[in-house]
């Protein structure tokens, strides 16, 4: 079997397939609000602490007993 090179058609479906991956690609760099990430991004983070055995229920409450 003889290795052929692409032929018209499939590079014409190669190159379209770009340019339309090319042309949405534009298109969502354009549709970024600059504005509202740069507020974001000075905001603070706040995270929460980390939860403690405290504030886990207990294993034997009576509610999740499986004797009653």
């Amino acid at each position: 079997m003889e290795d052929k090179p692409i032929d018209f058609i499939g590079g014409v479906l190669l190159l379209a397939l770009f340019l339309l991956l090319a042309y949405a690609g534009f298109l969502s760099y354009k549709s970024i609000d600059w504005d509202v990430l740069k507020r974001l991004e000075s905001a603070p983070l706040v995270l929460h602490p980390p939860a403690t055995s405290s504030a886990l229920p207990s294993q034997s409450s009576p509610a999740t007993s499986p004797n009653n």
